[in-house]
């Protein structure tokens, strides 16, 4: 017997840099990028009838998002209770409000009791009865610095300190539930963190680093389970790609910056298969699984240096033809002294980048003057030699050199 799983995380919808309102249907064409892979996902997923849908985090870009933003989340949630699949969300730190106590950005879910689907704000194990067997989910949201500040002997712990006690504790949270769950019954650990191991992509390597709590590889890759689901970090990768288990980002649906240009975006879809004779055991099953990209906008970065004695025109064109730049988000880069700056057609250049989504940008970077090289003359060598040396790194005056070596002949001879 055989369980499929789609895995997914970090959709943030609400985010809406590069683009600009659609006049079609008045929502922002950033939004209706996301909620194109977002839909794409589900498609996938209902396509392959897949057993249950694990979501780690991260629905919304803030942890308030507006009322139509809460609405293209919902409909594609609902697609899958509707044809009851069971769905699985936990809360990323984007989902988490600041203040203790309020609600997160995918309460409402809870609240309205949606059929087949399940939110899960703290750390527990959930039993999920599926097509094919059951399934248990040990869920494990964002870790919050509120929640270790409410207990009275953390009350006074200095900042500097903070960070590593919260890992220690929620390291250790993370291994007594671990052995709880039941080795008969496939597991699965959904959780949103960082990993100590892992690749950060874009912004995260200046806007993460040093701040989140962070998890040993080694940590997450309990036997107890068959596959690690992550969310967090937007890069797609795989921790522990020799299996038992596997832990794996699946990264964002769609890139957030020119920082992901070079990523792919995606889900995965994950596999377990039991032993068709003899006990159901981490050992005995077998899992796999598969990354599939979705179609998220590319993004294009695209740095021109010109030459000395070339065309800045010709040159700029010439670089942005050998770029497919339909459909996509684009910024250009280019180099150059400042007569050449002036002598750029940029009529020409933007009419090049008409096919392009979006452009971000089209900036001059002024290649810096070089230095006159200083000439060694010294008191061992004569008037002319002298003379010569220095012409010879003056280029502006070298027509004048036979009249100045004159000149310089007569002083020498009146001298």
């Amino acid at each position: 017997m055989s369980l499929k799983l789609l895995h997914l995380a970090d959709v943030h919808i609400g985010l809406e840099n590069y683009g600009r309102i659609d006049p079609a249907t008045g929502l922002h064409t950033r939004l209706l990028d996301f909620v194109k892979c977002l839909s794409f996902a589900v498609d996938r997923a209902l396509e392959e009838r897949v057993d249950c849908v694990l979501f780690a985090g991260d629905a919304y870009r803030t942890c308030t998002p507006n009322p139509t933003q809460e609405r293209a989340f919902a409909e594609q949630i609902r697609r899958l209770s509707e044809r009851g699949i069971p769905v699985v969300m936990i809360p990323g730190n984007h989902d988490l409000p600041v203040a203790f106590g309020r609600a997160t950005a995918i309460d409402i879910f809870a609240a309205l009791d949606i059929e087949h689907v399940t939110v899960v704000t703290k750390p527990e194990i959930v039993r999920l009865e599926t097509a094919h067997g059951p399934v248990q989910v040990l869920c494990f949201p964002w870790p919050t610095r509120s929640t270790l500040m409410a207990k009275e002997e953390y009350k006074d712990l200095p900042e500097s300190e903070v960070r590593g006690v919260l890992e220690r504790i929620c390291a250790r949270l993370l291994e007594q539930l671990a052995k709880q769950v039941d080795p008969a019954v496939p597991s699965i650990l959904l959780a949103h963190l960082a990993a100590a191991q892992a690749t950060y992509a874009g912004s995260e390597r200046s806007t993460m680093i040093g701040s989140d709590p962070v998890f040993q590889t080694s940590t997450l890759a309990n036997p107890a389970f068959d596959y690690v689901a992550l969310g967090h970090l937007h890069k797609h990768q795989d921790l522990n790609p020799s299996g038992k288990p596997h832990v794996v980002y699946p990264g964002s649906i769609e890139r957030i910056d020119f920082g992901e240009a070079g990523d792919s975006k995606g889900f995965c879809l994950v596999s377990i298969v039991q032993p068709e004779e003899g006990p159901s055991t981490p050992a005995t099953r077998t899992t796999t699984y598969q990354f599939v990209e979705t179609p998220a906008r590319p993004f294009r970065s695209i740095e021109v240096t010109i030459g000395e004695h070339e065309d800045p025109t010709e040159k700029i064109l010439r670089e942005l033809r050998r770029h497919d730049l339909v459909g996509a988000v684009v910024r250009v880069t280019y180099t150059c002294t400042e007569e050449q700056s002036a002598a750029i057609d940029l009529r020409a250049v933007r009419a090049a980048l008409e096919p392009a989504f979006f452009v971000a940008g089209l900036a001059r970077r002024l290649e810096p003057k070089k230095a006159p090289v200083r000439v060694e003359i010294t008191e061992h060598i004569g008037i002319l030699e002298a003379l010569d040396k220095y012409i010879d790194s003056h280029p502006e005056l070298w027509p004048l050199r036979e009249d100045l070596k004159t000149y310089a002949q007569r002083l020498e001879e009146e001298g």
